[in-house]
């Protein structure tokens, strides 16, 4: 793994997790900026026998997939750039390190009324690119510039739709309380959440949880953990049994709240794609059999933490768990 430089590091600590999009594509981000992503270029450098040559244009011996070039130099993707709806001319910009252009651009574009529009723009190109390079090695399609508009197109327009609806539930007042015996059931961006504790001081560390089910004994859980600023700091996988996909998802939120009583934690959201298990821990669905004694075991955690929040998000937004829990399962 490549090293951070400083301005690299600064940008991660304080820009790169606050950036509106997926995690997967801040994570992709990172993995540029520090010099760890598996391109062509850092194949050789390891003595791995591959062919190091940019996938898109195949130019000669001069075209080596470095990262400079797979993202912002190569002929194709200097096209990609241009023909999307931010414009961008790349030209003049091979002098640049990868990790500087980068960091330079997304700079740039905060400055823009509607930054977090055009900064997702940006990343949905970088994560492009990368994703239709991956399929051409892993599942030998071949390259046709519609193919990237149409994911580009198909990726932007999603993420802009959840942006506007953010914004939406903002003007409406979508932070909206309901108070109901000692828990508050808690309305954000039209997802629901359950509070146990005080509601003021929630949120110091995340975690985001995601299971995976095919049988009794193929089925893992999968989870990231991030810090008040977003920085990623934990990232777990692990095979368990469990009798169906709910259970499986329930255990996962189980499990999570041992980790984290373990190590202290005293204020944590717990964040599952799973609306039913989310429902059921607050109790404004009924508990199923399944998951009776899992409930019990996670409300015996309430007693542990100070504020302790159950929230539901979109299984776009959770990729990174759900990718883990899936290798997981499978192992």
């Amino acid at each position: 793994m490549g090293r951070l430089s400083i301005v690299g590091r600064n940008f991660c600590k304080t820009k790169l997790w606050k950036l509106s999009g997926p995690p997967t594509w801040k994570i992709l981000i990172w993995r540029i900026i520090s010099n760890s992503l598996s391109v062509g270029f850092n194949f050789v450098k390891r003595n791995i026998e591959v062919d190091p040559r940019c996938k898109f244009c195949e130019g000669g011996e001069m075209a080596i997939e470095t990262m400079e070039h797979l993202f912002r130099d190569c002929p194709v993707s200097r096209r990609l750039w241009a023909g999307s709806e931010l414009g961008l001319r790349t030209d003049h910009d091979s002098f640049l390190r990868i990790d500087t252009w980068i960091i330079d651009w997304l700079a740039y574009l905060e400055k823009d009324k509607d930054k977090q529009e055009q900064q997702l723009r940006f990343l949905a190109t970088i994560w492009c690119i990368w994703s239709i390079r991956n399929q051409i090695i892993f599942k030998g399609i071949d390259f046709h510039s519609m193919i990237f508009f149409n994911s580009w197109a198909q990726i932007v327009s999603t993420g802009i739709q959840a942006i506007a609806e953010l914004k939406k539930d903002s003007c409406l007042g979508g932070n909206s309380l309901m108070l109901e015996g000692a828990r508050v059931h808690w309305v954000r961006n039209s997802n629901p959440v359950c509070v146990v504790g005080r509601i003021g001081e929630c949120g110091h560390v995340r975690v985001m949880v995601d299971a995976g089910w095919k049988a009794l004994d193929r089925a893992g859980i999968g989870w990231i953990a991030m810090s008040d600023n977003g920085e990623i700091f934990n990232s777990t996988e692990r095979k368990i049994k469990a009798e169906s996909a709910l259970q499986a998802e329930g255990l996962g939120v189980s499990l999570v709240l041992l980790w984290a009583r373990d190590r202290g934690f005293r204020h944590l959201e717990v964040s599952s794609d799973c609306l039913s298990v989310i429902q059921q821990i607050a109790g404004t669905e009924r508990p199923h059999h399944l998951l009776k004694a899992i409930l019990e075991d996670i409300q015996d955690c309430f007693s542990s933490f100070h504020c302790l929040a159950f929230s539901y998000i979109p299984r776009r937004f959770n990729n990174v768990a759900h990718s883990l829990a899936c290798k997981a399962m499978d192992s």
